[in-house]
């Protein structure tokens, strides 16, 4: 098995793992133990609003709606980015892809903020599947490219197989 091809496993198994502390929470019971740890592990990263974030066993997952549209579609374009690029030759996206990604849940956020519209389930969940999704595209190729060669190559000297 390659470097990269352990980076690849590393990064999907941490993202089944984050994915299963989400569902874990509620199943395990949410006022006390291991359930009342990971919805403590969670609370710094996500209001946990409860009207905002679907339920499990009667308790609401670990995150909220839109975090949990993230790390699901996150794990999921995890899964299938062997189908869609190479693993040995990754590509890294450019920072269009990132303002793509992330610009629908930043209008959905931010509209709602300033009173325009109203965020909804429809919109958090779309919204945060979208840049859950892509992200994982950005995210994978420079882990990869890292584990090609080195973190040091890829932080001073961007890589030439940069995709526009």
């Amino acid at each position: 098995m390659t470097r990269q091809h352990r980076t690849y496993a590393v990064i999907l198994l941490g993202a089944i793992l984050w994915c299963s502390a989400i569902v874990l929470a509620p199943l395990l019971g949410g006022s006390s133990g291991i359930g009342a740890g990971l919805y403590a592990f969670f609370e710094p990263i996500c209001h946990q609003m409860d009207d905002r974030s679907f339920h499990l066993a009667g308790h609401p997952l670990g995150v909220c709606m839109r975090c949990s549209a993230i790390y699901f579609s996150f794990l999921a374009g995890v899964v299938l980015y062997p189908a869609v690029r190479r693993i040995g030759q990754p590509k890294i996206p450019g920072r269009t892809w990132l303002v793509l990604a992330a610009a629908p849940m930043l209008l959905d956020v931010v509209a709602d903020v300033v009173g325009m519209h109203t965020s909804t389930p429809v919109t958090r969940l779309v919204s945060g599947s979208m840049f859950g999704f892509l992200i994982a595209f950005t995210i994978l190729p420079a882990a990869l490219e890292a584990a090609t060669y080195g973190p040091r190559h890829f932080l001073f000297f961007p890589s030439a197989r940069k995709e526009s």
